[in-house]
């Protein structure tokens, strides 16, 4: 499979998803107050009042928060690690090099950003992504969340292929997975710091991530585990990979940043 099935395959599982700014693929309904973690990245209260209309009038479940940036993003840094930090949309088009240039005079394939052009600001502002038969995905705003409409909607200025994009899809080689329980002494790992930082991203304190697995951190994994195994779940949600021990029972899966 190409990387740009996979790309696609994501995005469209996020529409419906909310636009929230600076936000990166958080999981807004497992939140304790989502209320107060949007109101922490927004920037007025005009603003905090459109985003909040929306997550309370969101069918989608589970719901989760981008800006237009972090939806793609989190996708090639978070998930599939073909970058390290974050960007905007005009580092995004940087990151294109000499495949980009004005939208409309070069014929465009599925995978290939989209992007708007700010007279005022001299950069790029507002990014998307082309995903074919003359469509695009975005998190739009504030007001439209994670959408799909028509390539001609968007009055899109530039396009760009991200070279990461075009490759063929690696088979990932297959690790053992650390079962991660309270021991002495305690388990220590980057594992387990980005299991912390993803605990306590959800809601579920973890304490400081230091890469110790320690009361806190047991704790914090037994209140998540738990929130599943009380839905039914057999399995934690699968992006960043996992293996934990409660109450002597073993869960297999990923923690969402």
């Amino acid at each position: 499979m190409s990387r740009v099935t996979g790309f696609i395959e994501y995005l469209e599982s996020h529409v419906g998803d909310m636009y929230v700014w600076g936000a990166q693929g958080q999981q807004v309904d497992s939140m304790s107050d989502p209320y107060a973690w949007i109101e922490r990245r927004e920037t007025s209260d005009t603003n905090y009042n459109r985003a909040v209309k929306f997550m309370e009038k969101a069918e989608k479940r589970p719901l989760y928060a981008f800006d237009c940036s972090g939806l793609i993003v989190h996708y090639i840094s978070d998930i599939k690690h073909w970058m390290k930090g974050d960007t905007n949309a005009q580092g995004l088009y940087r990151m294109c090099g000499e495949n980009r240039g004005y939208a409309g005079k070069t014929p465009m394939c599925a995978g290939d950003l989209v992007f708007k052009y700010s007279e005022s600001s001299k950069k790029m502002v507002h990014v998307g992504v082309y995903v074919g038969d003359g469509y695009t995905i975005e998190a739009k705003g504030r007001d439209d969340g994670v959408c799909k409409r028509k390539l001609s909607d968007g009055n899109w200025t530039h396009w760009g292929r991200l070279a990461m994009l075009q490759q063929e899809e690696e088979k990932e080689e297959v690790k053992a997975r650390k079962i991660i329980t309270l021991t002495s002494p305690m388990m220590r790992g980057d594992d387990i710091k980005a299991l912390q930082t993803a605990l306590n991203s959800l809601g579920y304190n973890a304490g400081d991530p230091d890469g110790i697995a320690g009361k806190n951190t047991i704790a914090a994994i037994q209140r998540f585990a738990g929130d599943y195994a009380n839905a039914g779940e057999t399995e934690l949600p699968d992006v960043l990979q996992a293996t934990v021990s409660v109450d002597g029972k073993i869960y297999v899966g990923t923690l969402k940043k």
